[in-house]
């Protein structure tokens, strides 16, 4: 940029006149961080980025906007601005952009979770944040990510686990997301204990074990409620009478309904079938031995 065009900047920014989009040196006394930043630490390798910034000068500008007339807040650059800082660079290059408080954080987050090699958890702290800050769904959260949905609320699972769990998850290596997923899943299933103590036994060491795991949990589980087929209003006038069948309160629920005296309606309603854990020959065999009790108690 010329010295010319860096004056008229500078005078634009001093006038209050629109900036978007303009390059130029700021103090990093007048640098505020960033409030939507999602790492835990950001002062994991800046050592080594401060460095780079010495030998290689900045190769990209940091985002800001302005928040009062002598401080700019951070967009997307914080650990730039932080590498600066440790280099002892008495300003640094940064890129303007006219944002609302309230849009800077939101962008923040997003640039953060694009840009920087989040963990696991941290990016599942981030998504968080956009959600509950923004009211997005599932599926305008994807949009704007450039993910897919189920990708999306994968991760808001993990965002879920207690905070005390979490720590317990790094504490003793579990970091993939994939692993966390299902860690998540057995919380949710109130078996996160016995989840922790299975992977510190080895018996849980991939995410198709823990997968394994998780499907036996939720078969246990649809055992412990299932109930014996019951027999309701068995008596037969030839009008509405009806009765009901409940393989299962979760999963199955079958009804029968005269017709007239000669025909008879039978339904089969499954509830809740993403999280059927029977597998789909076993349930075909249940319904069809349930229809036949029916008939029979005719």
């Amino acid at each position: 940029m010329s010295s010319k065009s860096k004056k008229l900047t500078v005078a634009a920014d001093i006038l209050g006149e629109n900036i978007e989009g303009v390059i130029r040196k700021i103090p990093l006394t007048q640098i505020l961080p960033t409030t939507g930043q999602p790492r835990k630490n950001t002062e994991i390798n800046i050592d080594k980025l401060s460095m780079s910034l010495q030998a290689e000068g900045l190769l990209q500008p940091i985002v800001v906007t302005k928040s009062n007339s002598n401080e700019y807040r951070i967009i997307a650059g914080e650990r730039r601005y932080r590498a600066a800082k440790l280099a002892g660079w008495p300003d640094i290059e940064c890129k303007i952009l006219n944002k609302e408080e309230n849009d800077t954080f939101r962008l923040a987050v997003i640039e953060n979770i694009q840009r920087e090699n989040l963990d696991a958890i941290e990016e599942a702290n981030a998504y968080l944040k956009l959600k509950t800050g923004y009211s997005y769904t599932d599926q305008e959260l994807a949009e704007i990510l450039g993910k897919s949905r189920n990708y999306v609320s994968e991760i808001l699972s993990i965002a879920s686990i207690p905070e005390i769990y979490k720590d317990i998850a790094t504490d003793i290596g579990i970091n993939s997301r994939n692993l966390l997923v299902q860690y998540a899943q057995a919380i949710k299933n109130e078996k996160g204990d016995e989840f922790i103590e299975n992977f510190k036994k080895g018996a849980i060491q991939s995410v198709k074990s823990a997968k394994n795991y998780i499907k036996q949990i939720k078969t246990n589980k649809l055992d412990d409620q299932q109930e014996p087929i019951t027999q309701k209003n068995n008596t037969h006038n030839g009008s509405d009478n009806q009765k009901t069948e409940h393989l299962s309160d979760f999963y199955v629920q079958i009804k029968s309904k005269w017709k007239n005296e000669n025909q008879i309606a039978i339904n089969v309603d499954i509830q809740n079938i993403s999280d059927l854990t029977l597998p789909l020959a076993d349930l075909d065999k249940k319904i069809s031995d349930s229809v036949k009790e029916i008939l029979e108690n005719l």
